[in-house]
């Protein structure tokens, strides 16, 4: 039995104090999944550190999995640091995964910080932008930061199935990550009240097998103004747990919230300026569903969205966001093993 084995065998229920019990363990058993795909083959071009230091956030549970046992695998020491409140997770990544170590240290302690980043070389760093500029600054090794990022969904046809996937999209982790979808983008050839009501029927399926966890004050707060917004500029369906808003273009934000669908109708053409304020932030684009063809061939998604030759965004089938596979060569742009081993 290999590590991910181990982890799979896990109840992860109380891994995450914010996710309801049912949401944590399909989000483990998803990274689990993701994580099986690494290609712990792949070649590289060169040798990889001795020791990693990785700097895990809140928002996302199950980050560091992949990373961890990508690395741990091919005989690097990986020293983690869980996020606030997630030490059960670093110590069960620790237990289960090889050479793997847990450091459960609170952030803003910089000698505890300094110790690790000194016994290694090189970090991976998962946080707010500023956690990570101000970490890299202390650090004395490279850093490969991973910061806000958004996902866009785009529906052009009516389909309950693919209905189901925008709602899986938005139900694990609660919506949060940094490829959690922040608007969904419904074709203009759409009846876009049609695509809502189906939406939230989706939303309510998903709701009951995958409760809402706990929310922030803050959240609420923004959950109340975004459904004030849809009363007064949209249309909105709601049920105890989720919100399904129609908005126009002009109010897109690169804002996630929890359990809250955004939909906008617009052309493809037009999503391009909506997001042109944030297009760095762009990490996740969601089309489709599985059985299509190749998803990053789609000239008109590449097209539209100037896409063509940036690496930033993963383009994936709805259903698909938060599930991210472990053989994907890139993320956010980033061959993370590629530049560690560069670096090492």
């Amino acid at each position: 039995m290999n590590g991910l084995d181990r982890l799979a065998e896990l109840d992860a229920a109380p891994l995450s104090p914010t996710l309801s019990p049912a949401n944590t363990r399909a989000c483990w058993a998803a990274a689990v999944d993701g994580a099986r795909r690494v290609d712990l083959g792949r070649p590289l071009p060169g040798p990889l550190p001795a020791c990693v230091t990785i700097v895990a956030s809140a928002n996302v549970f199950t980050a560091p999995m992949e990373w961890a046992w990508a690395l741990g695998s091919r005989g690097v020491h990986v020293i983690l640091k869980s996020a606030r409140g997630l030490t059960a997770v670093g110590e069960a990544l620790a237990s289960a995964l090889p050479n793997v170590e847990h450091r459960g240290w609170r952030g803003g302690d910089e000698a505890a910080e300094a110790e690790a980043l000194a016994e290694s070389n090189a970090a991976i760093v998962f946080g707010s932008a500023e956690t990570i500029a101000a970490i890299r600054a202390r650090s004395p090794v490279p850093v490969l930061g991973f910061g806000p990022r958004f996902g866009l969904g785009f529906l052009d046809r009516e389909d309950h199935g693919l209905f189901r996937g925008v709602a899986r999209d938005h139900a694990l982790y609660d919506g949060r990550g940094c490829m959690s979808p922040a608007a969904v983008v419904v074709s203009p050839e759409v009846d876009v009240d049609d695509v809502a009501h189906g939406i939230a029927a989706a939303m309510e399926a998903a709701e009951a097998a995958l409760p809402l966890g706990e929310i922030t004050a803050t959240e609420a707060a923004e959950l109340r103004a975004l459904a004030l917004l849809g009363r007064v500029e949209g249309r909105v369906h709601s049920g105890r747990g989720w919100l399904v808003v129609t908005l126009p273009l002009a109010r897109l934000r690169p804002r996630a919230l929890p359990r809250a669908v955004v939909l906008h109708s617009a052309t493809l053409a037009a999503v391009a300026p909506a997001i042109a304020p944030w297009r760095a932030e762009l990490g996740t684009l969601a089309v489709g569903d599985a059985a299509e063809d190749d998803l990053r061939n789609r000239p008109d998604l590449a097209a539209a969205l100037g896409l063509m030759g940036l690496p930033p965004a993963r383009v994936c089938a709805l259903g698909e966001m938060q599930r991210p596979p472990g053989d994907r060569a890139l993320h956010d742009g980033i061959d993370v093993l590629a530049a560690l081993a560069h670096r090492g």
